[in-house]
């Protein structure tokens, strides 16, 4: 997936790869955190299906192309050239409406995004794949695509005509759309789109650089119960709902969506922990997924409890729970930083999705820093894409040294075991995608970094304040020599 942004923030323009792994370093006020809460709040605008995205999205397919939409049987025909422009305009309603919910994502101004632009390419690059489907290979690509929708199912394609059956959603016709065919061709679309937004766009989970902040306060960034009831006390039955949706969105709607995101994951934490991930539910089976738990249990040093009393933490528990826990209020700063990271591998993970981090090292020092790299490809190897912006030269090095682990044969890579590597620890270089966040020329924009399987990263921000500090280090030294040399002299 591409991404071009214009004026989002601090962020001037910027054209950027999302990869399987994907990294954004630089200096302070550069715009990464703005281009990853733009692509979370996208993503996420995305996922919703966003009605005003698809009312527009029926009006004009029932207007232009109404008539060029056959059905019989419960299939629906439509010409490729047909679909791929639904496909282009969809692209085009999606790019003009998300500006507004820019507002909301960034907790600003109109004025901030009177000139914003952030499209991608996921839509135009699925219209081409559609029309590839020529050979045995693209037309067996083609059907995976549709394979898994629980509505229908793609019947037949060819260069020229493309047919869903339909069968599977009969019943979720009404009587009304039995009969009505400009019904059945809307609710066609529906399911449609929807199953292309499923399939297209990875589900977004982030971890805000506040995140620190929204579990050490999340009591008191919450909604005062009395004065929900004293809102309510005040108006109808009718006006109930509206009334609570404006005392939370007047609470909250100074924060941008990606804090509030995690405020309110943090509060339903209880409800979280009662789901299983992918990774949890099979870590006895699998050995990459056994090392994703035992390697995140050994940057957490503990285990987090949703009790009455709150969020619980006990160092050093793995299973059971004797004694020895507290509020995480109480713990130290890097407990509060990793409780999301837990709960989300351990209870929210699924195939798929993107895992965004702002700063994956805060509060953490060096050593888990090394180890939250190492977490990082392990969830990347376990099918989950990951997104990070960092400072941290410990993670940029680390993960560099996955990538060159990639080039070592099982005998070879036998010899870190004490290094605590094994082969579920390499990393494809083509997998990962690297940017610096620079000001080039007055403007704040992304520079794509190189990356080789025989070095890793080459990310060279982290360079100049390394070897000017080791300079600065030597000449204080040779002078400090001096200084005590000139004193036994005397």
């Amino acid at each position: 997936m591409k991404i071009h942004i214009r004026n989002i923030g601090m962020l001037d323009e910027a054209d950027f790869e999302v990869g399987d792994l994907t990294l954004i370093c630089g200096e302070n006020n550069t715009g990464k955190t703005y281009a990853t809460y733009s692509l979370y709040g996208y993503l996420d605008y995305v996922g919703d299906n966003p009605k005003p995205v698809l009312f527009e999205l029926l009006l004009f397919v029932m207007n232009k192309y109404s008539d060029f939409m056959e059905i019989q049987d419960n299939k629906m025909q439509i010409s490729i050239e047909n679909f791929k422009n639904v496909l282009i305009y969809l692209s085009e309603v999606l790019k003009r409406n998300f500006k507004n919910t820019l507002l909301e994502v960034l907790a600003g101004k109109e004025e901030d995004v009177e000139n914003s632009v952030f499209e991608d390419d996921l839509l135009l690059k699925f219209s081409n794949f559609i029309q590839s489907a020529n050979n045995e290979e693209n037309l067996k690509k083609v059907f995976n695509f549709f394979k898994y929708s629980p509505t229908f199912e793609l019947y037949e394609i060819d260069d020229k005509t493309i047919i869903f059956n339909y069968e599977k959603s009969k019943e979720r016709f009404d009587e009304r759309m039995q009969y009505n065919v400009d019904a059945k061709r809307q609710k066609f679309w529906l399911l449609l789109i929807s199953h292309i937004f499923g399939r297209l766009y990875p589900r977004p989970f982030i971890l805000s650089a506040e995140r620190t902040g929204a579990t050490m306060f999340q009591k008191e960034l919450d909604v005062n119960k009395n004065e929900i009831v004293e809102q309510i006390s005040r108006v109808s039955v009718k006006d109930i709902e509206e009334t609570v949706f404006n005392v939370l969105n007047t609470r909250y709607s100074r924060y941008p969506k990606p804090v509030k995101d995690n405020i309110y994951f943090v509060r339903e934490l209880d409800e979280v922990a009662k789901k299983t991930s992918f990774i949890k539910k099979d870590e006895k089976q699998n050995t990459l997924y056994r090392e994703i738990t035992e390697l995140l249990y050994q940057v957490v040093g503990g285990k987090y409890i949703v009790s009455p009393e709150g969020i619980e933490f006990a160092p050093g528990a793995k299973q059971r729970i004797t004694k020895g826990k507290f509020l995480v209020q109480r713990a130290s700063s890097s407990v509060r930083s990793l409780l999301m990271l837990n709960y989300y591998v351990l209870h929210r993970a699924q195939v798929g999705d993107i895992l965004m981090i702002d700063e994956p090292e805060l509060n953490l020092h060096p050593n888990n820093q090394i180890l939250i790299a190492r977490l990082l490809v392990l969830l990347v190897n376990a099918g989950i894409k990951v997104f990070i912006t960092t400072h941290s030269d410990y993670i940029v090095r680390e993960l560099s040294n996955c990538i060159m682990l990639n080039n070592l044969g099982d005998e070879q890579l036998n010899k870190f075991k004490k290094q605590g590597y094994s082969k579920e620890y390499k990393l494809e270089s083509k997998k990962i995608k690297a940017y610096l966040a620079k000001n080039i020329k007055g403007k704040n924009t992304l520079k794509e970094v190189e990356i080789t399987k025989e070095q890793g990263i080459f990310m060279e921000t982290f360079d100049e304040p390394i070897d000017s500090q080791n300079e600065n280090q030597g000449l204080i030294f040779e002078e400090v020599i001096q200084s005590k040399e000139k004193s036994n002299d005397k």
